[in-house]
């Protein structure tokens, strides 16, 4: 299974509805470079994507708390949409190790980012998961 994948799967689902599109899991895969997507890649991803969804208010406090003097109008679209799922996993995914979903994000910024994004997103990740850790 490929967290990874799934990850940027469920990032680039949530930028297509932010930019009002609505691509769909299939329009996502196709217009990724990878072709091994197995059964359980696409249920996390799904999960992920529908868990920002459900928490979307909550996730969206969560990161406007903790990048300091930016507002979500503010934010990229997509450092928005990798900072959204990486915070639903922090706050609502119990098995991924903090670490872990932090890396991911920050590998999905160097790739899908701007020049900077992935040190803003590995500062406000880094702020979000030291709260919830205690």
């Amino acid at each position: 299974m490929s967290h990874t994948l799934s990850r940027e799967i469920a990032m680039k689902r949530l930028y297509a509805e932010t930019v009002g599109g609505t691509d769909s899991m299939e329009d996502a895969v196709e217009q990724s470079e990878h072709d091994m997507f197995s059964e359980e890649d696409m249920l996390f991803s799904d999960r992920l994507y529908e868990g920002v969804l459900a928490h979307l208010t909550e996730i969206d406090r969560e990161i406007e708390s903790h990048a300091k003097d930016w507002s979500l109008s503010r934010i990229a679209k997509v450092d928005l949409s990798i900072l959204r799922v990486a915070v639903y996993e922090l706050l609502y995914e119990r098995g991924i190790p903090v670490g872990a979903t932090v890396n991911e994000a920050v590998e999905l910024a160097k790739v899908f980012g701007g020049e900077k994004s992935a040190g803003f997103i590995n500062g406000v990740l880094g702020a979000v998961a030291k709260v919830h850790e205690a």
